[in-house]
């Protein structure tokens, strides 16, 4: 989206604009200054951009004005609320920026060219960003060019001092410069440091007067004090670039590019030599991604990015994803799909995870996206056995990186229970999809299911590489959930999985009659996305069917009991688990209950059929003292459940193979 001032600010009276952004900022948040000399339509065109966009961020705008001699002076003194500074001589980009700090109010620094539009957005992204993690010392801006063509996402310095503007003249839209990522350095035209490590580091380095090199050596600066560099692809911000100091390297302040890269390769020559790539256009791609600090790469390959609110095999993988960032990992994520599935894309590449996904114009498919990662990648981990089919055989031929099968949870296990429970699915279909399975387990460096029973299956097909990640379940912030407070029965299940649509028609039409009798104004929820015309017409005055519902949170605190009437399916069932987490004492079936560590009336109610189902929902509804002793039975039994232990089991097996194929390599 181009900057509001690209169109409804051109006409408009600017100092109008200045007095309602500025007026009454007594503590701003950033400091942005701008540099500026002559050219007052450019500068004017910035400010406007800036007073339209992120009216909620406090600002404090710093102009200095370098000895400009042409309308300038004259339409600053009209603007109020700007701090202006005039330069007796025209002294170059690194002292205005200098000077210009020197009046900062902000606890942030935004250094921003005058020959630049600010996109809404912009501030807000870089100060989320910045106060992300306390080890980030500077953030830097997608730069486009007016024609909307990229100019930087972030820049790379190779071991000569040169330097690469990545992405420059492609596509913005692309995935690989759309999520957040450490890099070498983000220029001066839109960089964002703390005030305080600004004046740490002494500020911008005056051997690079007037200009350039003077931004990069303030990230290896400031990386040298342990802080991050990092690029922010949500900020935007369109650069007229060469408007105001030219672009001829010969006779224009370009010209100092070539003056002042020595001495930053003489400053900096023992960290060049060891921490950056030699110069190579075949090696942009790495080298834009080797500033992180991940023990490795890990590409992860699933149906599509993970619907974590949606269904619980997406929920485990985004939170196993999470884990692998939270313990510095680097995640590239291939959705078989190649869809930017939203917000759910957003939130992982503003994670610094690597979505790869199709954007209009784009000739690559899932084989050149997975040609492209493979370099920048240690190990893969495969989702599902239709794509460990598709994807396994096409990474072997390409990369020798080891590979995790995880099954999420074995289908045919399912299928099979599916024949005996109501023949809808024949011995054929059932024998085909293990045959896939054991396949694929079998050619994979380790595989993956999530409970001891599926454990037992794979190793007695005579597969030894076999791990447990089962899903992950945290205990909800504490919660006094009073038993007077809370009333109704809550499912809930994403209704493409047909065990789940069969447990609601079964618990409504054979269950819950026979709770009625007891209870007749007991009401019943049914959360979950995509809900069939055969679950819809369950809906009643005593049944309400929600479809999806984004924060379920309010449901799991107001009912009193969760019920789970599962009669067949494989693998560790995530609703259970979620309804574990907040406390909520459930009443479920044995197949409901595999996985979990549960005993009957302990820390669950289990009942199989329906005469004895709807006696546990009567019974667990009505008796505080057992509702009391199960709810507070749930965060034990959850204990192997939780994320710091379920993530270092999938981190143990990602370095089980790793060194395993390490190890065939050098033999």
């Amino acid at each position: 989206m181009l900057p509001r001032a690209l169109f409804d600010r051109r006409g408009a009276d600017l100092s109008a604009h200045a007095a309602r952004r500025l007026s009454g900022v007594a503590s701003p948040v950033v400091s942005i200054i701008v540099p500026v000399f002559n050219k007052w339509a450019v500068t004017r065109r910035c400010l406007a951009s800036l007073f339209a966009c992120d009216p909620d961020v406090a600002i404090q705008l710093v102009v200095v004005d370098d000895a400009s001699h042409d309308e300038t002076p004259r339409a600053l003194s009209s603007l109020p609320g700007v701090d202006v500074v005039r330069n007796g001589t025209n002294a170059g980009f690194v002292h205005a920026c200098n000077r210009g700090a020197g009046l900062a109010r902000g606890r942030y620094l935004f250094f921003l060219n005058n020959d630049t539009e600010v996109h809404d957005g912009t501030l807000r992204a870089l100060i989320e960003r910045a106060e992300s993690e306390s080890r980030i010392g500077i953030v830097g801006s997608k730069l486009v060019y007016p024609d909307g063509r990229l100019q930087e996402a972030g820049g790379i310095i190779w071991s000569d001092a040169g330097g690469w503007n990545y992405g420059r003249n492609d596509d913005p839209r692309r995935p690989e410069y759309n999520f957040t990522r450490d890099v070498d350095y983000v220029s001066g035209a839109a960089l964002l440091i703390g005030a305080a490590l600004f004046r740490e580091v002494g500020g911008f380095d005056e051997r690079y007067v007037p200009a350039y090199y003077e931004d990069t050596d303030l990230c290896f600066e400031v990386r040298a004090r342990g802080y991050r560099v990092v690029y922010e692809p949500r900020s935007v911000v369109t650069h007229h670039e060469g408007v105001t100091a030219g672009t001829d390297l010969s006779s224009s302040m370009k010209r100092f590019q070539d003056v002042n890269r020595p001495k930053f390769r003489e400053k900096w020559r023992a960290v060049l030599e060891r921490d950056h790539a030699s110069p190579n256009p075949a090696g942009v791609r790495a080298a834009a991604r080797m500033r992180t600090s991940a023990a490795r790469g890990i590409l992860v390959v699933d149906s599509y990015v993970p619907l974590y609110d949606r269904e619980s095999g997406s929920h485990r993988l985004r939170r196993l994803v999470d884990g692998f960032v939270a313990n510095g990992q680097r995640v590239v994520f291939l959705p078989d799909n190649l869809a930017p599935l939203q917000p759910y894309t957003d939130e992982l590449e503003a994670r610094g995870v690597e979505v790869l996904y199709y954007t209009e114009g784009d000739p690559r498919r899932w084989k050149e996206f997975l040609i492209d990662a493979l370099p920048t990648v240690d190990v893969a981990w495969i989702c599902r056995p239709d794509l460990c089919r598709k994807y396994l055989p096409a990474i072997r031929e390409l990369s020798d990186i080891p590979i995790i099968y995880d099954t999420v949870d074995l289908h045919h296990v399912r299928l099979a229970r599916q024949v005996t429970f109501d023949g809808s699915v024949d011995d054929q279909t059932w024998r085909a999809v293990e045959a896939l399975e054991l396949a694929c387990a079998a050619a994979a460096d380790a595989t993956i299911v999530v409970s001891a029973i599926e454990a037992e299956v794979i190793r007695a097909a005579g597969i030894a590489s076999v791990a447990i990640v089962s899903n992950i379940h945290d205990v909800a912030a504490a919660y006094d959930r009073a038993f007077s407070s809370t009333s109704g029965l809550l499912f809930i299940g994403g209704y493409n999985h047909t065990p789940n649509v069969d447990a609601v028609k079964w618990l409504v039409r054979d269950v819950m009659p026979m709770v009625w009798e007891a209870l007749p104004e007991l009401r019943v929820t049914l959360l979950g996305a995509e809900p069939p015309p055969d679950v819809l017409a369950l809906a009643s005055q005593q049944v309400t069917v929600t479809g999806y519902v984004r924060d379920v949170e309010p449901y799991f605190r107001a009912a009193r009991v969760f019920v789970a009437p599962l009669r067949y399916g494989a693998g560790v069932k995530g609703k259970i688990g979620q309804a574990l987490s907040y406390g909520l004492p459930t009443v479920m079936t044995s197949v409901g209950a595999e996985g979990f560590a549960l005993a009957d009336r302990l820390d669950t109610m289990i009942a199989d059929d329906a005469e004895a189902f709807a006696a546990a929902v009567i019974e667990l509804y009505q008796d505080q003292e057992l509702w009391t002793r199960i709810a507070r039975g749930a965060a034990a039994a959850l204990e192997l459940f939780g994320s710091d232990r379920v993530v270092r089991t999938a981190l143990d097996v990602i370095d089980q193979v790793s060194a395993s194929r390490s190890t065939m390599r050098s033999s």
